[in-house]
């Protein structure tokens, strides 16, 4: 008894560990006919990816390792064609905990209270909301669908790592799954988009997104969009 019991753990042991180590998703490679072109593909993140400078308002739940959560509001502008950001957390009160500039040139924090005053869990932060609003700095190496029919865009990243952007067939749901040279998943990005109609001429974004870090400290950001702005001076700054 006591030796099937020490095998069935060896095997949930074995299996955990094989888990986390998997492979890539397979793609189903399309027809040369239905290859996505350049157009196609910009097209495709352009959905997901603005491609012009706009502020975004969200409801924030954050939630850390032992199930402690807070319900916070988060003020982001983005600026794509120059991957800027800035920044700010607040409590529902208006409290300013974290506000940060981001550029290609430097990483400016302006306020920040604990637990935000922490330089790793800074960077950490506005490195997540890089990967939320902007378009992999990779390669895109493949494309196709999986066994679910849902589309794949993988690309591969200058760390050895890939990210694989999928989409669901109806296109209200989109993901982002950032994994390790080894496969493991790091970051995982959901983006769920309100239902299709037609005669739309302004822009769609998520209605919400939820970001799940897996390592090295695990939190999740539930994000619910309250707001969206087009901001008419492109230029990087507040």
């Amino acid at each position: 008894m006591r030796l099937k019991t020490a095998l069935e753990y060896l095997f949930v042991f074995t299996f955990l560990i094989s888990a986390g180590c998997a492979g890539l998703p397979p793609i189903v490679c399309p027809d040369n006919s239905a290859a996505l072109d350049k157009q196609s593909f910009s097209r495709e993140l352009n959905t997901l990816f603005p491609t012009d400078s706009f502020q975004f308002v969200h409801a924030i739940e954050l939630t850390m390792a032992g199930n402690h959560s807070a319900m916070l509001m988060g003020v982001v502008n983005i600026h794509p064609r120059h991957r800027a950001i800035h920044c700010v957390i607040m409590t529902l009160e208006g409290l300013v905990l974290f506000e940060a500039d981001h550029t290609a040139e430097a990483f400016t924090i302006h306020r920040a209270i604990p637990p935000f005053d922490s330089q790793a869990l800074a960077r950490g932060l506005v490195s997540d909301i890089e990967l939320i609003f902007f378009n992999p700095r990779g390669r895109l190496d493949a494309w196709g669908t999986l066994e679910n029919k849902n589309t794949i865009l993988r690309f591969s990243e200058p760390d050895g790592g890939t990210i694989d952007i999928v989409i669901s067939p109806d296109r209200t749901i989109w993901t982002q799954n950032v994994r390790t040279g080894s496969h493991r998943i790091k970051r995982w990005v959901k983006y769920i988009f309100p239902k299709a109609t037609t005669n739309r001429r302004s822009p769609v974004f998520p209605k919400s997104i939820t970001l799940t870090a897996e390592f090295p400290s695990r939190y999740t950001l539930t994000m619910t969009l309250t707001d969206a702005n087009l901001i008419s001076n492109t230029q990087p700054l507040r």
